[in-house]
């Protein structure tokens, strides 16, 4: 589409841009499943939204005292950067999960209404338009619309591989000398590179990096004064009990190489499955930033409705002593049951150890995979009742992976999983 000169050259960006999983949608949301009202409709497997929850959240939401307006909600916010007492409910949170080293500072942090229109934010403040964000592939697919939208910033995909390599790399591993290479080969392009954007727990493979591969990238990006964003959005949903958290909280702040050029980001909407009322959180320790963020939060207010009772569900330590490990034992067990059906079509896939997702290889169903054979797989596994999102919309360069999504009521996943299996043994590539 073209505005023959009708709206900016800003807003040209919306119609250049590709968005790779633009015709699934479409067709998603003409025919969603409901278990009840449309059971042949889609069943969404592509959309990382944490549906396992969503009766505890909603039953949560439904106490009484979560209900309750005041006057105090009506009027325009007072503090800019989030309503006092939702940043300190958030700070105690954020320290108390991490296990932080020093206690998470309400002070240092701006609240929006989502990590999607921080990222957004972030790219405006960090960089000047056409600048680029380095990022490992397979990325998040939002991130290249995020920063580019509104800020006209660029991403470079660092592409991890699914093999094992000869210098000794595990698959999908990111090692400093690929970042290297990967920052040389953007500068020689024309690029100039003004940030890293990392995601841990990892969107779309599911694992989470190591305090010592975190501890590396800081300083990769130190001597290269490059910011490091780092989206721990998925931060409470690790459910591998083997794995230790590497939040950038369990840092000593004197310990980060550069902590004035790193910045973290979180929020409600994965690990408490609410992206429709949706609450993110910037954090920084450069006042510079955190004052440019606090400038354009007007922009992305957060309605005080949804702020208080955000703090009360923060504030309310036993609630949560029962809902986190029980959100973890869902995810356990959605996790396997997508991976008892993986297994049985004998398709490889991540280990996936945090998150809502696995991250699947079926180029065996999809003999010598290029991009249009594999939204071909995505398009016939719709038309089994189930969307699945092609590793193209996750700006990878091997085809035939995709992520789906495990967290599902259960009843809901079964079928899902008959579906996935049906589509895979039928699909004629």
């Amino acid at each position: 589409m073209t505005s023959n000169g009708v709206i900016s050259q800003r807003a040209e960006n919306i119609f250049s841009f590709e968005f790779p999983l633009k015709n699934l949608f479409g067709k998603m949301a003409s025919n969603p499943f409901h278990p009840e009202d449309n059971k042949n409709g889609i069943i969404n497997l592509s959309t990382a939204y944490n549906e396992a929850v969503k009766d505890l959240i909603t039953e949560k939401f439904n106490q009484q005292d979560l209900q309750k307006w005041d006057s105090s909600m009506l009027p325009y916010p007072l503090h800019c950067g989030g309503a006092p007492r939702l940043r300190k409910a958030i700070a105690d949170f954020l320290s108390s999960q991490t296990n932080a080293a020093e206690p998470v500072d309400p002070e240092k942090m701006s609240i929006m209404c989502g990590v999607t229109p921080i990222l957004n934010v972030m790219a405006f403040i960090l960089c000047n338009p056409e600048d680029t964000i380095l990022t490992p592939s397979p990325m998040y697919g939002g991130i290249p619309r995020d920063v580019m939208y509104q800020a006209g910033v660029k991403t470079y995909p660092v592409y991890l591989s699914s093999k094992a390599e000869p210098d000794g790399r595990e698959p999908y591993e990111m090692t400093v000398p690929l970042l290297e290479s990967a920052l040389e080969k953007a500068k020689q392009e024309g690029h100039k590179v003004k940030a890293l954007i990392l995601v841990n727990p990892y969107n779309p493979l599911g694992t989470v990096y190591t305090r010592d591969q975190v501890m590396e990238y800081l300083k990769f990006c130190h001597k290269h004064n490059l910011h490091c964003v780092v989206d721990e959005i998925y931060g409470c949903s690790i459910f591998d009990d083997s794995v230790k958290n590497s939040s950038i909280f369990t840092f000593n702040p004197d310990d980060l190489p550069d902590k004035n050029r790193t910045h973290v980001l979180w929020g409600m909407a994965k690990d408490f499955g609410m992206p429709g009322s949706p609450v993110g959180v910037a954090y920084t320790w450069n006042p510079t930033v955190l004052a440019a963020l606090n400038g354009l939060v007007d922009f992305y207010q957060v309605p005080l409705f949804i702020q208080t009772a955000v703090t009360k569900i923060l504030e309310d330590k036993e609630w949560l002593k029962s809902y986190l490990p029980t959100h973890n034992s869902m995810l356990v067990e959605s996790a396997n049951i997508m991976k008892e059906t993986l297994d049985d079509l004998g398709v490889p896939y991540v280990k996936p150890r945090a998150g809502l997702f696995i991250w699947a290889d079926f180029r065996k169903f999809i003999p010598n995979a290029t991009k249009e054979s594999e939204m071909a797989f995505a398009l016939h596994c719709q038309d089994n009742g189930i969307s699945i999102a092609p590793g193209s919309a996750f700006y990878y360069d091997e085809f035939g992976w995709a992520r789906i999504i495990h967290a599902l009521p259960k009843s809901t996943l079964i079928e899902a999983m008959k579906r996935l299996k049906a589509a895979c043994e039928s699909f004629q590539g």
